[in-house]
C-alpha cells in the first residue's frame, strides 16, 4: 500500500507533494477536518490528495451523527482533491452500515478505495513479503507483526518497512529504535537516522526531535571542549555532561567518529536548522531531512 501512495505522491503531485499531501485517521478524524482538506486549495499543483485511513472507522462515527454530511464529504469534494479511502476487512462481509459505506461508494466513484483481507489473508501477505525480501519466513515475527499493528494496515505496512529495513530476527525484533536511541544514532552517523525520521517525528513532534539531536551534539561538544584544555580525563568530561550510563557509552562513539572541527560545524547547521524551523518556507520534515543528511555526510 506504501509503495502505491508513493507512487501517487510521485505521478499525480510531483515534487510539490508535501504540500498537496493530507493523511487523516478514521478514528480521530472530525468530518471538519476531512471537509477542510478537501477543500483546501492545491499549492503549485492542479490536484492536493487526502488519505483517510480506517474509513469504516470514520463511517460509523460520523454517519450516526450527520448522515447526509458525511455522504457528500465522501462523495462531492472539490474536483481538485484526490480522496483515498482506506480500510482492513472486507465490508461485504460485514454489516448493512458497512455495505450501505461500499454501495455509497461504488455509485459516486470515488477514485480510489482499498479494502485489505482478515487476518488469514494478511498473515500470507506479510509471509509472501517476508520472503520476497529474502528474509526468513518465522511464525513468531508474522505474528507479532500482526498483533503489534492491532489490525490496522497502515501500522502494519509501517512496521513490515522497519522490519525489512532492518533484516533483523525474530527474537530482535522489538528493538527497534526510538528517540532514546537517537543521540547514539546521531554519534554513529547511522543511516536509519533518516529513513526513520517521520517515525522519530511522529512519536513527540519534530521539535521535540530536533532537540533531542541538537543537545546530543552541544554535549559532545562540551566533552571534546574539556579534552583539549586538558581540565578534565575523559571519563570525567563524560559524566559531568551526562548521567546516564547508556548515554556515556554513545558519547564514547561520538569522541571516536567525529573531530572537534566537525562538531562545530555540526552545531553550525544545527543554528542554520533551528532558524528555519522557526521562521523558514521549507517544511519541518525538509530542515530535519537536510541536517540529518549533514550528520551522516560527516
Amino acid at each position: 500500500m506504501e509503495k502505491a501512495l508513493q507512487r501517487i505522491k510521485e505521478g499525480v503531485l510531483g515534487e510539490n507533494w508535501e504540500l498537496n499531501w493530507t493523511v487523516l485517521e478514521g478514528e480521530k478524524a472530525s468530518i471538519s477536518q476531512l471537509e477542510e482538506a478537501l477543500s483546501t486549495a492545491p499549492f503549485a499543483s492542479p490536484k492536493r490528495v487526502v488519505v483517510l485511513r480506517e474509513a469504516l472507522d470514520f463511517w460509523k462515527t460520523w454517519h450516526k451523527r450527520e448522515r447526509e454530511r458525511t455522504e457528500r464529504a465522501l462523495t462531492q469534494h472539490a474536483p481538485h482533491s484526490l480522496l483515498i479511502l482506506i480500510h482492513l476487512g472486507e465490508l461485504e462481509e460485514k454489516g448493512m452500515e458497512e455495505k450501505i459505506l461500499l454501495e455509497t461508494l461504488q455509485r459516486s466513484g470515488v477514485a480510489v478505495v482499498s479494502f485489505t483481507g482478515k487476518r488469514e489473508a494478511l498473515e500470507n501477505w506479510v509471509k509472501k513479503r517476508l520472503a520476497k525480501e529474502g528474509l526468513p519466513v518465522q511464525q513468531e515475527v508474522v505474528d507479532w507483526l500482526l498483533d503489534v499493528s492491532q489490525g490496522k494496515m497502515a501500522l502494519l505496512e509501517r512496521e513490515l518497512e522497519k522490519f525489512v529495513l532492518w533484516g533483523k530476527k525474530g527474537e530482535d525484533v522489538q528493538k527497534i529504535p526510538s528517540l532514546w536511541d537517537v543521540p547514539l544514532m546521531v554519534y554513529k552517523g547511522d543511516l536509519r537516522l533518516l529513513s526513520l525520521l517521520e517515525d522519530l517525528m511522529a512519536e513527540k513532534g519534530y521539535l521535540y526531535l530536533f532537540r533531542i539531536i541538537s543537545s546530543s551534539l552541544v554535549r559532545l561538544a562540551a566533552v571534546q571542549q574539556t579534552l583539549e584544555e586538558g581540565r578534565e580525563s575523559r571519563e570525567e568530561a563524560i559524566r559531568r555532561v551526562s548521567r546516564h550510563p547508556n548515554e556515556r557509552k554513545a558519547l564514547e562513539v561520538g569522541l571516536r567518529r567525529l573531530t572537534p572541527a566537525k562538531t562545530v560545524q555540526l552545531l553550525d547547521r544545527v543554528m542554520e536548522a533551528e532558524i528555519s524551523l522557526k521562521s523558514g518556507p521549507l517544511p519541518p520534515a525538509k530542515v530535519l531531512e537536510k541536517l540529518i543528511a549533514q550528520i551522516l555526510e560527516v
